[in-house]
């Protein structure tokens, strides 16, 4: 059970607020609010702000801060948007989705820039508020993959069509 401190702390967290801001905002000294920081994930057993974000929107947030219409999110940015909800580092997610540590970087710059977040957890509360993140947590799906299987005679026969053009017909040794 969490104190009504602990509950505007969490709260504050949950919209983005560092903690030289949730000290400022709470009338705190900055090394306070770090331990009530601190204190919320030893109590809660997370790791991460961004963990702090979710566990406040899935247990404590009112039901009325939960919006209705998602923005169009790529597969990819719904796929990063994911693992930093699950408390994932750039280069954790980046190892994860097998991508580099910068396009992971690139994708969390857009998702800050599209939900108008300045940090993590700001991303989190945006995309949960706005419909773009469901709680609980699941993974995004993918639409199934159709691939095209050419036949190894095909992929032969057009070899040996460019092959031709390119010596003119004339054997090469």
């Amino acid at each position: 059970m969490l104190t009504p401190r602990e509950c505007q702390v969490l709260q504050l967290i949950a919209r983005g607020c560092t903690d030289r801001q949730v000290a400022q905002r709470l009338g705190l000294c900055l090394g306070t609010a770090r331990r009530h920081r601190e204190n919320l994930q030893g109590k809660l057993g997370l790791h991460k702000s961004a963990q702090l974000t979710i566990h406040y929107l899935e247990h404590v947030a009112p039901p009325d801060e939960v919006g209705l219409i998602p923005p169009a999110l790529s597969h990819r940015q719904r796929e990063v948007l994911h693992l930093l909800a699950l408390g994932r580092s750039d280069k954790q997610a980046a190892k994860a989705l097998g991508l580099s540590d910068q396009t992971v970087r690139k994708h969390r710059y857009n998702l800050q820039r599209r939900f108008a977040a300045g940090s993590v957890c700001a991303l989190l509360f945006a995309a949960v508020s706005g419909g773009a993140l469901a709680l609980p947590l699941a993974p995004p799906q993918r639409a199934p993959m159709v691939l095209a299987v050419r036949p190894p005679a095909t992929a032969y026969r057009q070899l040996r069509e460019r092959l031709d053009k390119a010596v003119g017909g004339c054997l090469v040794l």
